[in-house]
Formats: structure tokens, sequence, C-alpha cells
């Protein structure tokens, strides 16, 4: 039934991601009254330099204004 799609930056455990999938299957089933067997959790680990946020990508410094080198 549910599937939660979960985009973070590479670079977290394998302990951290059990432990997110976990609590994310175990809410998830509890609010939408269905067994944990139906809810389908994808972790999608992303490099900082795929990722930006207004503008600016982010592994670049915060000091840096987007799109300058």
């Amino acid at each position: 039934m549910p599937v939660i799609t979960v985009d973070w930056w590479q670079g977290n455990d394998r302990a951290a991601r059990a432990e997110l999938v976990a609590e994310l299957t175990r809410t998830t089933a509890r609010v939408a009254g269905c067994p944990r067997e139906a809810v389908t959790v994808l972790v999608r680990d992303v490099p900082r330099g795929h990722w930006a946020t207004g503008g600016v990508l982010a592994d670049e410094p915060a000091d840096r204004p987007a799109g300058t080198r």
C-alpha cells in the first residue's frame, strides 16, 4: 500500500538507514491502518553535489553565492 521515498545525503551508515526504515514503517502502518508488511520504503543516497537548496549546491561553502566559483 503506502510507498515512502526518502532522499538524503550519502554517508549515512547502515544502522541509521535501518532505524529510519523501521520508524517510518512502524508509524506509517499505525497511521494508515495497514500491516507493516504493506509498507515499502525506498532510501536513496544523493551526493551533496547533486542536491541544492536556494540555488546553492550543498557541497559549496555556505558563504559562496549561487553559481559563482
